[in-house]
C-alpha cells in the first residue's frame, strides 16, 4: 500500500502518466505479471486507507465533534465517576466565543443533547434539565441554516432562470422582528440583515446594519466562512451601481478593500479574473486612479497563470483609457488576445469609446459593423448581451450622427436610452450625451 501510494503521489506532482499497467510495473516491477483484479483491489485499499486518514485529519481541526464522540463512547461504559465529572465540568466543555461560526451552535446542540441523556435527566424529573439549551441552540443554527438558504436563493434567482422555495423563512423574519429574540446573537443577526438587505427595496437600512456587523465582529472566524459572507454584500453593492447609486461605488470598495486587507477574496490563493476586472472597473469610476494602478501591479500574480496576462493587459488598457491615455491604452489592448468572447467584446466597446473620444470616424464607422458583424456570428452569447452591444452600437452611431442645435434628436435618445434595460457602456454614453447637450 505504501508504495503504491507513494508511486502514485510521485506521478501526480511531476504530471506522469497513471496508466494501471505502468503503475503495476513501477510497483512491483516486470518479474509480475499484470493483474487487473488484484490492482483494482489494491486502489480500493488504498482509497479507504486515505479515506479514514481525511477523516481523522478534519476530526483533529474539530474539537467539540471530538468532545461529542467521547460522550458517546462514555454512555456506552456508563462509568459514574466519570459522568460525574462531566456533569460537573460541563461549562467547559460547551463553552465558545460569540462570534459569527453558526456550526458552534449545532455542536452546542448536539452536546446537549449527549448531555441529557449521559446524565439521565430523564429519570431526575427534580432536577432542572437542560431542554431549554437543547432547544435555543438548534434554534440559532436552523434560524441561520434556513436565512442562509434563502440568501442564496435571492443571488441565485438574479442570475439564473430558476426559482427556488425556501419554507418557513417569513414565518422565522417575523418572529425575529417581534420577539428580538436571537438578534444578539452575530450569526443570526449578520444573516438577518443580509437577508432583508436582499428582500428591501426601500431602505438601505438593513445594508449598514449588515456592513457594520461584518466589520465589527468576524475577524475570528476562518477566511472560508468569511469570505462567503462578504459576497452578498458586494454583489448588493454592485447592484446598486447599476441602477445608478454611486454612493455605491465608495460602499463597493470600502468592503473590498476591508477583505483583501485580510485575505478573504481569494479561492484556494487565486483571485478571480472576474471579481479583478470588476474591481479595477468600479475604483476607476470612482475615481481612485492610483489604487486601481497599485491594485493592478501588486495582485496580478494572484490570478490563474492561464490567465494573467490577459488580465493584466486589459485592465491595464482600461486604467489608461479612464486616464484619457488613448495611445497607451491601444498599446495594452493589442497584446490582449481574444481567445472568448467576453475579451473580444469589451475590447471592442472600449475601442469604439477611444475611436469616439479621438474622432477616429472613419475607424468608428467600420468598428460599428465589425461589432454588429461580430455578435451574429455569435448566436450563442445571451440574448441580453446581444441587445446590450448591439444598443451600443445604435446609440453611439445616432450620437455621432446628431447635428448641434438639434434639440429634438437630442431629447429623443436621451428618452430612448433611459427606456432600454440593457445598454453596454450606458454611463460612458450618457455622459457623452450630457457633453454634447453643453
Amino acid at each position: 500500500m505504501l508504495a503504491l501510494y507513494d508511486d502514485i503521489t510521485k506521478r501526480l506532482q511531476k504530471g506522469k502518466s497513471l496508466g494501471k499497467v505502468e503503475v503495476w510495473r513501477s510497483v512491483f516491477g516486470k518479474s509480475k505479471p499484470y493483474n487487473d483484479v488484484r490492482f483494482r483491489k489494491y486502489t480500493s485499499d488504498l482509497f479507504k486507507l486515505v479515506r479514514e486518514y481525511l477523516t481523522q485529519e478534519s476530526l483533529e481541526e474539530e474539537p467539540k465533534l471530538k468532545d461529542y464522540l467521547f460522550l458517546a463512547a462514555l454512555e456506552r461504559q456508563h462509568p459514574d465517576k466519570l459522568i460525574r465529572g462531566v456533569e460537573r465540568n460541563w461549562a467547559n466543555i460547551t463553552s465558545f466565543e460569540e462570534d459569527a461560526d453558526y456550526n458552534r451552535y449545532l455542536y452546542r446542540h448536539l452536546l446537549e443533547l449527549r448531555k441529557y441523556s449521559l446524565v439521565n435527566y430523564e429519570h431526575r424529573p427534580y432536577d432542572r434539565a437542560n431542554v431549554e439549551e437543547i432547544s435555543s441552540s438548534l434554534d440559532i443554527y436552523y434560524i441561520v441554516v434556513k436565512l442562509r438558504s434563502a440568501v442564496d436563493a435571492q443571488s441565485r434567482t438574479q442570475t439564473e432562470k430558476q426559482q427556488y422555495e425556501i419554507h418557513l423563512v417569513d414565518e422565522l423574519v417575523r418572529f425575529l422582528e417581534t420577539t428580538k429574540t436571537y438578534l444578539d446573537h452575530t450569526p443570526v443577526a449578520i444573516h438577518y440583515y443580509m437577508y432583508k438587505m436582499l428582500t428591501t427595496t426601500d431602505s438601505e437600512a438593513p445594508y449598514y446594519h449588515y456592513k457594520n456587523l461584518l466589520m465589527e465582529r468576524t475577524d475570528s472566524l476562518p477566511p472560508e466562512q468569511t469570505s462567503e459572507l462578504f459576497k452578498p454584500g458586494l454583489n448588493y453593492c454592485r447592484r446598486r451601481i447599476n441602477e445608478g447609486r454611486r454612493e455605491f461605488l465608495a460602499e463597493y470598495l470600502e468592503i473590498y478593500r476591508y477583505a483583501l486587507d485580510r485575505e478573504l477574496v481569494y479561492d484556494d490563493g487565486v483571485l478571480d479574473p472576474l471579481q479583478f476586472r470588476n474591481t479595477i472597473l468600479i475604483a476607476l469610476r470612482h475615481g481612485d486612479y492610483d489604487w486601481a494602478e497599485h491594485y493592478i501591479e501588486n495582485y496580478q500574480d494572484r490570478l490563474p497563470p492561464k490567465q494573467r496576462a490577459n488580465a493584466v493587459n486589459y485592465n491595464s488598457a482600461t486604467l489608461y483609457f479612464y486616464q484619457k491615455n488613448y495611445d497607451k491604452a491601444l498599446d495594452f489592448l493589442r497584446d490582449v488576445e481574444y481567445e472568448n468572447t467576453t475579451y473580444n467584446l469589451n475590447a471592442k466597446t472600449m475601442l469604439l469609446a477611444i475611436y469616439y473620444e479621438t474622432e477616429e470616424d472613419i475607424a468608428l464607422d467600420s468598428l460599428f459593423d465589425s461589432i454588429t458583424a461580430y455578435l451574429n456570428r455569435h448566436k450563442e452569447l445571451p440574448v441580453t448581451a446581444q441587445q446590450a452591444f448591439r444598443n451600443l452600437v445604435s446609440y453611439t452611431r445616432r450620437l455621432t450622427r446628431l447635428l448641434p442645435g438639434d434639440q429634438k434628436a437630442l431629447d429623443q435618445l436621451k428618452k430612448d436610452l433611459a427606456e432600454k434595460k440593457y445598454v453596454a457602456s450606458r454611463p460612458w454614453l450618457e455622459e457623452k450625451i450630457a457633453e454634447f447637450e453643453k
